[in-house]
């Protein structure tokens, strides 16, 4: 398959496609008023461990910001390549920003269900063809059912009907979005059924599974949108590379109002300025400049180490695995966790990255014609590494394996130093008479 990311372009031009078309918010939601959610179902959110995904603000997507990301995404390595170094989104930059949990059993389960059935029983949302096409409901009809309000002495039944509703907005709102725009998988309901005591989910890794996957088939070649939990990667982007980020205001005194409800760190985000009528054009070449020129000192390897002692405990349950070397498995995805690339994100020392296969046939899997594929049964192996996970080896500093890891980093880097120079003095001599493209996703042109 040719990837977007990885064609070299020599000597002609391309058209430039242009930013990706980002699925976000919902339109229904942008027409509605802000819903005021009933406490009685604040409760249940609590209980199914995504209080998190409820207190993460919401900010309009920067449609370029993300395509040039995207651009430097590369879906052998489940990581961005960028001048001086590879980085990724990890388990801990979902838990920290988006306050989800990690620890739970996998999310699987079947797709071949009667879907109108499920809805009716569960949501309490009688359907026809229009409302559910296939396992997709419209997002518009849990918005009336919600609009429609909790009445007070409410049946047990009724409050957790409303309670689904709610939540599976959520989720189409905030970690699952795709391409239709205006649906939502109902086969999340699967892990909704007991909302008395609902069985704990790691859907965090869920979320980081699907949104690898719309990375990756963000990449090809004719790709115009993307979905996924693309919040998530703007507020990763700000915080770890800071000159990208819009400048944030100070919040005035008592903003936040005693009591503050405790909150995942992406609440830090209400105060930075929108960008949302920055032409298009300029800023995605913009990001791709300032991607290109940055320099090392630019990217904060570990920019939650102050704000994890601020943070809730229940927001930083998981970090004893968040350097995990694991499958992320979701229904039909599974997609792997490659962190030796990025063990700078850590505190570690990084040693020359291995080769890393994250097996294309895996990204090849989708529903079309597998409806009645148990997935929780297809993917039983990868679970089973799931539940044993092999963390990251640290080093300790002055380690005989520490400076062996130094000396040859440091080897590379002078070798690397070397190339470069050679390169620079080449294209000095050619520059005069050919224009340059770099590879397909740094679409700037090289000024003779």
């Amino acid at each position: 398959m040719e990837y977007f990311s990885s064609l070299v372009v020599d000597e002609f031009i391309l058209t430039d496609p242009g930013p990706l078309k980002c699925r976000g918010r919902n339109d229904e939601f942008q027409k509605r008023r802000r819903i005021v959610v009933d406490d009685r179902i604040v409760d249940i959110v609590k209980r199914v461990g995504l209080e998190g995904l409820y207190r993460t603000p919401f900010r309009e997507i920067d449609h370029n910001l993300i395509t040039a990301f995207v651009q430097r995404w590369r879906p052998k390595t489940h990581t961005f390549h960028l001048p001086h170094s590879e980085t990724t989104i990890t388990l801990q930059d979902v838990e920290v920003l988006l306050g989800i949990p990690i620890n739970g059993e996998a999310i699987v389960g079947t797709t071949d269900l009667t879907w109108a059935a499920e809805c009716q029983s569960m949501l309490g949302i009688a359907t026809n063809d229009t409302v559910l096409k296939g396992q997709r409901i419209q997002i518009k009809k849990l918005l009336e059912k919600i609009d429609q309000g909790l009445p007070d002495g409410a049946a047990e039944v009724v409050v957790h009907q409303y309670a689904r509703c709610y939540i599976l907005a959520l989720l189409a709102d905030t970690i699952f979005t795709d391409k239709s725009g205006d649906r939502v998988h109902t086969m999340w309901l699967q892990m909704l059924r007991d909302l008395r005591n609902p069985p704990q989910y790691s859907w965090e890794s869920a979320c980081l599974a699907w949104l690898y996957r719309e990375l990756c088939r963000a990449t090809d070649r004719g790709a115009s949108q993307i979905g996924g939990a693309l919040l998530l990667v703007q507020y990763w982007a700000w915080v770890r590379f800071p000159f990208l980020c819009p400048r944030m205001d100070l919040p005035p005194d008592g903003a936040y109002g005693p009591p503050f409800a405790p909150s995942p760190l992406s609440i830090k985000t209400v105060w930075v300025v929108s960008t949302l009528n920055s032409p298009a054009e300029i800023c995605l070449v913009r990001y791709r400049q300032l991607l290109d020129c940055m320099h090392s000192k630019q990217v904060v390897w570990q920019p939650y180490e102050a704000e994890l002692v601020r943070l809730p405990v229940f927001y930083v349950a998981g970090r004893d695995v968040w350097t995990a070397r694991v499958p992320l498995v979701c229904f039909w995805l599974v997609e792997k966790h490659t962190l030796d690339r990025v063990v700078r994100q850590f505190g570690m020392v990084q040693e020359i990255p291995p080769n890393v296969d994250t097996d294309e046939a895996f990204h090849a899997i989708d529903l079309r014609g597998k409806m009645a594929v148990n997935w929780r049964d297809k993917h039983y192996g990868h679970i089973q590494v799931t539940s044993h996970k092999q963390l990251l080896t640290r080093y300790t500093v002055g380690s005989p394996e520490y400076k062996h890891i130094s000396t040859v980093l440091k080897t590379v880097e002078r070798l690397h130093c070397i190339t470069a120079q050679r390169w620079k003095d080449q294209w000095g001599k050619s520059r005069s008479t050919k224009r340059y493209w770099t590879t397909k996703h740094e679409l700037n042109l090289c000024q003779p």
